[in-house]
C-alpha cells in the first residue's frame, strides 16, 4: 500500500532533480522514494556513531587494553 505525498521543492533543485532522473529513465516518485531511503539510513548511521562515541567516551581505552593482541602479533627478536 501506498500513500500519496505532497511537498514542496524551489525551482532550482527540482530542475536538478528531472535532469537526473530523465538520465536514468527513473519517475519522481522513485527518486523521491530513494532520497528518502537514504537519509533515514544516514539517520540510523549517525546515531549508531553517535553512541559508539558515546560509549567510548565513558569508558576510554586503556593503554595496555591490546597489549596482549598486539604483543602476540610481534615477530620475535
Amino acid at each position: 500500500m501506498s500513500n500519496l505525498v505532497t511537498l514542496r521543492l524551489d525551482d532550482e533543485l527540482l530542475g536538478a532533480v528531472d535532469r537526473e532522473r530523465k538520465r536514468f529513465g527513473l519517475a519522481r516518485s522513485r527518486v523521491v522514494r530513494e532520497a528518502l531511503a537514504l537519509w533515514l539510513e544516514r539517520r540510523r548511521l549517525d546515531e549508531a556513531v553517535r553512541r559508539h562515541r558515546a560509549g567510548y567516551a565513558a569508558k576510554p581505552v586503556t593503554a595496555d587494553e591490546f597489549e596482549p593482541v598486539l604483543g602476540a602479533q610481534r615477530w620475535p627478536k
